[in-house]
């Protein structure tokens, strides 16, 4: 689709006003800087690569949007960002970079963010100096290839998700659910899956070994000759099966 082009007068303007975007290209050459576009709609809009600062989309809604420019491979960086609560539906975040950004209950779904980086990012909430809580939901995402190593995404849930040769490097699944993925040749080194369900993902490349800690871990009985010939254990019938 065509994508007309917004100017700075028109974004504060609507800022100002309804904070509802739709078909419109969001330039280089606007400053994005620190703007506070939290609880906004964007539909059907467009971000040239460019690196936003200090921005705020908290309980923002995006909608078949993307960030990626296809001829140039390349997305746009997040640098400590708000997107608390932010929604984001059939959009194209593929290459992105979250830099110190605040996640939390995040909720993307039908979208790409395939080569994404997610460094030093939060999908937490600091309630009082004893409790903090974690969260955020993907679902029928493409996160292939993704560098999520070194979160805490403990209870965030994952479901239907590619992750094909994504990295959880030092990452934290406690309690998370990667329910129906594809979570083939992954780097789990020193990941912790603790009571995470993994049932009915495909797991090819998981070794139990690598992991961090891993009690509790759930996952479907027709994954477990794979994992278990990571560790080198043969599985083989019953006796009762032989006869």
């Amino acid at each position: 689709m065509s994508h007309r082009t917004l100017s700075q007068e028109e974004l504060a303007a609507t800022a100002a006003g309804d904070r509802a975007f739709e078909g419109m290209l969001f330039s280089s050459a606007l400053d994005l800087n620190a703007v506070d576009l939290s609880e906004a709609t964007f539909t059907d809009c467009r971000f040239e690569p460019m690196r936003l600062a200090g921005a705020k989309f908290a309980k923002a809604r995006f909608v078949g949007c993307s960030w990626f420019d296809a001829e140039k491979r390349k997305g746009c960086t997040f640098a400590f960002c708000d997107l608390q609560s932010a929604e984001i539906a059939k959009c194209n975040v593929a290459t992105g970079r979250f830099e110190r950004c605040d996640l939390y209950d995040l909720t993307a779904t039908d979208s790409s963010f395939r080569g994404a980086q997610f460094h030093q990012s939060s999908f937490s909430k600091t309630i009082s100096r004893r409790s903090t809580l974690t969260g955020a939901s993907f679902e029928r995402c493409n996160i292939s290839f993704a560098d999520l190593s070194g979160l805490f995404l403990q209870n965030c849930a994952f479901r239907s998700c590619k992750l094909s040769e994504a990295s959880f490097i030092d990452t934290d699944l406690s309690e998370a659910t990667l329910i129906g993925c594809a979570l083939d040749r992954i780097d789990w080194e020193r990941a912790r899956l603790l009571g995470a369900d993994l049932r009915g993902s495909e797991l090819s490349g998981l070794n139990l070994a690598v992991l961090a800690d891993y009690a509790g871990l759930k996952i479907s009985d027709s994954e477990q000759a794979e994992i278990l010939g990571q560790l080198g254990v043969d599985v083989h019938p019953s006796s009762k099966e032989i006869d």
